[in-house]
């Protein structure tokens, strides 16, 4: 009796251990397929005569210029219940005799979101310099209608004019689609 009484902790542990691996390598084997698949996303390349832009092959390209918009690619409908689609659209705004340059547009967008409805949040607002562009980025929450909105925005100013490109989401599905968003914010290449 004594004998088998001091084998059962050691079982025990012997399980809790086998147990602990076998989860790590449940983990291990699901985040290294989220990150293929992240990284296998099949893209489409739009190009326009002064600008390029890539997005996923699952999400719909919208030239139509609804809403003064250049483009619109909207994201699939995850299913039956999803009332929005995650979006980023392009604006292209004549400035000339303007003399607007990216901190004025800065601080005229500042301004804006301040003057916006009362639960406007803005989280950033900051112009980044590299060794290749300058571009304006802001990143505010809102509600639009009955949704609860996350906004980043880029722009870039050049031969007078704003390219605005805006990825657009439910606030509670931000981080889902963050990452995609910014693969397509930051896909934006002005070719003149």
């Amino acid at each position: 009796m004594n004998a088998l009484s001091s084998q059962i902790p050691v079982r025990w542990a012997s399980f809790k251990i086998d147990h602990m691996k076998f989860m790590f390598l449940i983990i291990a084997f699901i985040l290294t397929n989220y990150c293929f698949a992240q990284s296998d996303i099949s893209k489409t390349t739009f190009i326009k005569s002064n600008y390029r832009l890539e997005y996923p092959s699952t999400w719909r390209l919208d030239t139509s210029r609804i809403s003064g918009t250049e483009l619109f690619v909207f994201s699939p409908l995850e299913n039956d219940n999803d009332k929005f689609r995650e979006n980023v659209n392009v604006i292209i705004q004549n400035l000339s005799g303007q003399n607007i340059d990216l901190e004025k547009y800065k601080q005229i967008t500042d301004d804006q979101l301040k003057r916006m409805a009362n639960d406007c949040q803005v989280f950033e607002s900051v112009i980044t310099k590299t060794n290749k562009n300058e571009y304006y980025t802001a990143t505010y929450t809102m509600t639009q209608g009955k949704f609860r909105l996350k906004i980043t925005s880029l722009c870039y100013i050049k031969n007078d004019k704003a390219y605005l490109i805006t990825f657009t989401s439910e606030l509670d599905k931000y981080d889902q689609y963050k990452k995609v968003g910014n693969d397509i914010l930051q896909s934006f290449v002005l070719t003149k």
